[in-house]
């Protein structure tokens, strides 16, 4: 079988011992496990995130297409490894034992952090107890800051440099090459589709299970391509040599993306906060295609997950502005969460009983309804989709046509070469009235609905 990817690297071995990105690219989660669980370094990761083969190192031996996220994932399989047992169907947020918001008792954990900072306070909590010898979380490049990348974090200063969400796509399962060759166990904050590659590995190399003690996931309505940070930087008459840093939810709380110049200065890339200004234009944008087949945004696998509080009061106003919810999977989710509440990292606040909860209602049309229509009607096309063993779910007429709609634009925008223009209006000053019109009609939805 040919290269349908059109790469440059001509090879030999057969197709069905690689993993998905040597059959389709849009396959590949980039996730980095086939990189990083390669016994023999016959993989890398280019700058797009893609694994690259070196073919007169592979031995055909196969194990990246056996630890593959991208093809195929089998969520009860999938299921009785993580947790023992397969769960009822229990929706878009998965197996949950206890939900809570939660807050980083740390100033700068908190101030730092995209939600309270308590992915971080969990790590360091494990870090400094001696529970773990090593987290593995992500930074921005300290040498190439337009770029995301997986790191082994072993300090304090390790953790709070890199927090921050990045919602670049990151090869972090690329670590594990890292993981094997080190001493002692560690904790790792990844994205659904690293942790299903993550559970793959662990249960092809049980070294790896012995290695990794906990897996924090986190909420992922889809990543961006990298190219998002350059086009941004592009509009604003930028260069990547003339920044230090890129942020994607700096400042004030949810924060909003913007660079960070060697000389200081903060450049904005957009107007209005992360929330409302940003992100739900980039991700029309900027989406890959693997990401818009993935149906699972609350990372069902982890031991906890986490996302932001989204949740609103009967004023329409953020309750928990600051703070994250974890939803705890496991006994040993369940352990390190409180563990990490006794000794005072954590502040935690029961959102079971809590009358104006409500799940992530945009990401469970996204990914729990509009993504498995996406998945079926594409594959009922013949296109190259993942395999899921999940049943496509009940929708409406109008979810279809929602379906059919959505996918049409993210192709459009992924073939029309008018990307970077749409996203340079969109985050001029002249786009300040659609986000003042997007703002009032869910303001209006969020009174209807709440009576």
């Amino acid at each position: 079988m040919k290269d349908t990817s059109n790469r440059s690297n001509p090879y030999t071995i057969e197709p069905a011992k690689l993993s998905a990105a040597f059959t389709s690219r849009d396959l590949c989660a980039r996730t980095g496990t086939c990189v990083g669980i390669c016994p023999e370094g016959a993989l890398y990761v280019n700058d797009a995130g893609f694994p690259e083969l070196i073919a007169e190192k592979c031995t055909s031996c196969g194990i990246c297409a056996q630890t593959c996220p991208g093809e195929t994932v089998h969520f009860r399989d999938m299921a009785r490894r993580t947790f023992e047992f397969i769960p009822d169907d229990t929706g878009f947020d998965g197996h949950v034992m206890h939900t809570r918001i939660a807050f980083s008792t740390d100033k700068t954990i908190r101030g730092g952090g995209a939600g309270g900072g308590v992915v971080t306070a969990i790590l360091w909590d494990l870090l400094k107890s001696g529970e773990v010898d090593g987290c593995v979380v992500t930074r921005m490049s300290p040498d190439r800051p337009w770029l995301a990348e997986p790191f082994i974090a072993r300090t304090y200063q390790d953790l709070t440099g890199s927090q921050g969400s990045k919602y670049l796509v990151i090869a972090l399962n690329s670590i594990i090459e890292a993981i094997r060759t080190q001493e002692g166990s560690f904790a790792v904050a990844a994205l659904p589709c690293q942790v299903h590659g993550l559970r793959k590995a662990m249960e092809a190399e049980p070294w790896l299970k012995d290695k990794i003690k906990v897996v924090i996931g986190l909420f992922c309505g889809g990543a961006l391509e990298p190219e998002v940070v350059t086009d941004l930087l592009r509009t604003k008459g930028l260069t990547k040599e003339e920044i230090l840093d890129f942020q994607f939810r700096g400042g004030e709380w949810p924060g909003k993306m913007r660079a960070v110049k060697k000389d200081g200065a903060i450049c904005n890339m957009h107007y209005s906060n992360y929330k409302d200004g940003a992100y739900n234009y980039f991700i029309g944008l900027y989406m890959p295609m693997r990401c818009q087949t993935c149906i699972d945004g609350s990372n069902e696998f982890a031991d906890c997950a986490v996302s932001d509080a989204w949740t609103k009061n009967q004023y329409g106003e953020y309750k928990f502005k600051s703070c994250s919810r974890i939803l705890i999977r496991t006994p040993l989710g369940e352990e390190i969460v409180n563990a990490a509440e006794a000794r005072g990292s954590l502040g935690l606040i029961d959102l079971e009983k809590d009358a104006n909860y409500r799940t992530q209602k945009q990401q469970t049309k996204r990914k729990g309804i509009i993504a498995p229509l996406r998945v079926d009607r594409l594959k009922k096309k013949g296109v190259a989709v993942p395999r899921y063993d999940r049943p496509v779910p009940e929708a409406s007429t109008k979810e279809k046509i929602s379906e059919k709609g959505v996918t049409f634009l993210l192709s459009a925008a992924r073939k029309s070469g008018m990307r970077y223009y749409l996203i340079k209006f969109l985050t001029s000053y002249w786009a300040i009235p659609l986000i003042k019109l997007r703002l009032w009609l869910k303001n209006r939805k969020y009174q209807k609905r709440t009576g």
